[in-house]
Parts: C-alpha cells; sequence; structure tokens
C-alpha cells in the first residue's frame, strides 16, 4: 500500500514536469513563430516599395486614431482600376527566417497580419504573396505562398489575419529564399476603392541573403498632388494609368 505522502509527492512531480514541458513548448513556439513589423511608417521600416501599379503614399496622417491603430501615420493607396491584379511589391533587405510554419494548413499556423481602414465594402479580399525580389514575385514560380483575409467593416480600422492559401503549382522560390512580400487589394476586379494601411507583419527577418542593405529611409510622397493630409476617408481618386 502506497502512503498518501506519496501519492501527494508525485502528483506533485508530474505537475513541475507537465509544466516544464508545457514552458519548453511555449518558448519553442516563441522562437520560431517570432513575428516583425515590416513598416510601422512612424520611422521604423525594413521594406523598400520597388513596385506599385496604383498611386501610394507612403506617408500620411492617421484618417482617425481608434483602439485598433493608434499610430500617427500610416500609408494610403488609391487602387488602379485598369490593373485586375493591381498590387504594391515591397523588397526586404535579406531573406525572411523560413516561412514554412505559415504556409501550412496543419495546426495553428501563425499569420501575417495589416491594419486597414478603407471605402470599399465589408467583404473585400485582400492577398498577400510571399515571393522572391530575384524573379519579382513572378506567379507561379517566383511566389512561394498565398495568404488572404477579407474585411469586415467600411471606414474604420481593423487588424486583418490572413489565412495560407496555397502554394501555387510551379513554385520555384522555397520557404528559406523568401525576400519580397506583395500586396493585392481585391485582386480580379476592376475597382478604385482607397485603402489606408499600416503595421505589416509577418516572419522575422532572418540576416541571410545577398542584399545587406540598411533599412531604407522613410520615402517622400509621390509627385502625384495628392494633398492627402487633407483627404476625408469618403473621398477617392481615380489611380495614374
Amino acid at each position: 500500500m502506497i502512503a498518501s505522502g506519496s501519492r501527494i509527492t508525485g502528483r506533485h512531480s508530474n505537475r513541475k514536469q507537465c509544466i516544464s514541458v508545457c514552458f519548453a513548448f511555449l518558448s519553442y513556439c516563441g522562437v520560431a513563430y517570432c513575428q516583425q513589423t515590416y513598416d510601422s511608417f512612424e520611422g521604423n521600416r525594413s521594406v523598400h516599395y520597388v513596385e506599385k501599379t496604383g498611386v501610394l503614399d507612403s506617408l500620411v496622417k492617421n484618417p482617425k486614431k481608434d483602439s485598433i491603430n493608434k499610430s500617427s501615420n500610416c500609408a494610403y493607396y488609391v487602387r488602379n482600376a485598369s490593373h485586375k491584379f493591381d498590387n504594391i511589391k515591397m523588397q526586404l533587405p535579406v531573406y525572411l527566417a523560413d516561412v514554412a510554419p505559415y504556409a501550412t494548413h496543419m495546426g495553428i499556423p501563425p499569420k501575417l497580419k495589416l491594419k486597414v481602414y478603407t471605402t470599399a465594402p465589408a467583404g473585400t479580399l485582400i492577398e498577400i504573396l510571399l515571393g522572391s525580389k530575384n524573379r519579382n514575385n513572378d506567379y507561379p514560380a517566383g511566389t512561394n505562398s498565398q495568404y488572404q483575409a477579407h474585411t469586415t467593416k467600411t471606414n474604420q480600422w481593423e487588424q486583418l489575419e490572413f489565412i495560407f492559401s496555397q502554394i501555387p503549382e510551379g513554385s520555384e522560390t522555397p520557404t528559406n529564399k523568401v525576400d519580397q512580400v506583395t500586396l493585392l487589394f481585391n485582386p480580379n476586379t476592376s475597382s478604385s476603392d482607397a485603402y489606408y494601411f499600416d503595421d505589416i507583419s509577418g516572419p522575422s527577418l532572418s540576416g541571410k541573403g545577398s542584399d545587406h542593405q540598411q533599412s531604407p529611409p522613410i520615402e517622400k510622397k509621390e509627385e502625384s498632388k495628392m494633398k492627402t493630409e487633407n483627404k476625408t476617408p469618403g473621398q477617392k481618386k481615380t489611380a495614374k494609368k
């Protein structure tokens, strides 16, 4: 017969072991899934905007500070109606850490995130493609993986979490060679809605790559004569063609 004291000691020991295992697991997840904000629009930037088919102003005043986005600044983009797959391409100075944990339907993968404030109707699709800048994120060879989210609000900030969609058939970009992010607002449409966006985040930078340059400076407003500081969210401007 086992003494009650022994049973209690055994239970405490099992609890300690369980806590240790859980802590180790959480610590591992924290390292493996460490996320990084690529552009806060407050002077902290890890990406360079190299190409856009619409009109981008990469430094405007937040149209409406709230609990979701308290930042003073953000970006403003008007979609080009003449391009069905209108997009913004952002290059990174080095490769992202392996994006494999994001590019899966198994378990509960970490999510790419983006804060959005738009004139577009609720339910608007937004996509993010992770790929290679050497291949200019060409689809499918230059794209590693595709992620999707849908808006739920109009003229209000919300933080979107992007769900992994697919690794395109014909992709030739491995998960540890991603150094470009492509953002598509309402792809495969001819809409010309306006979007404020902020705090795009995802896998951390690995520090590995052929282009070890410092984070580029904040870009100046484009010569589009857009007086974005005076815009109201409901006002639209036709994008350049």
